[in-house]
């Protein structure tokens, strides 16, 4: 028969053994529902980002991504470099009134803003599906982009 301090020690360690352990199984449900909140509002910032868009709503959206991505933790360089280029598509869309099928259409005519609103878009939902990874190559990144500053390139 064990003393009853050795039951009691291992019954304590057992105790925070699971203290510790049950709240990341837990909380892994929520960061993943959080982080799917971000990308619902990521499509609807990608939906009204048009100049035929109202201006009101696409601000709406931009407010309702930027509490989604905080709640989610999503590194805010990443958000934020996204809606600026999210912004200036919105500024050069232009619309016509007619296109290939009658309709009024919307268009970015800048091919290269329009890769860059992509890469954006690219790299904020790679920190979604892979949030450490996402995070460390967000840092990288930017250590390399302030090398670049600082070499003058």
């Amino acid at each position: 028969m064990l003393p009853a301090w050795v039951t009691l020690l291992g019954s304590l360690g057992a105790a925070l053994i699971a203290a510790t352990i049950a709240p990341q199984f837990t909380q892994a449900a929520e960061r993943r529902a959080a982080r799917g909140q971000v990308r619902e509002r990521l499509a609807e910032v990608e939906a009204l980002r048009w100049e035929d868009e109202s201006y009101l709503d696409f601000r709406k959206a931009v407010a309702a991504l930027e509490a989604a991505a905080i709640i989610a933790r999503v590194p805010r360089a990443a958000v934020r470099s996204y809606l600026k280029t999210a912004e200036a598509a919105r500024q050069t869309s232009e619309t016509y009134p007619e296109g290939p099928d009658g309709e009024p259409i919307t268009l970015l005519a800048d091919e290269e803003l329009a890769d860059r609103v992509q890469d954006e878009l690219e790299r904020v939902s790679q920190v979604l599906w892979h949030p450490m990874l996402g995070r460390l190559a967000q840092r990288s990144g930017l250590a390399g982009r302030a090398a670049r500053r600082r070499i003058g390139n």
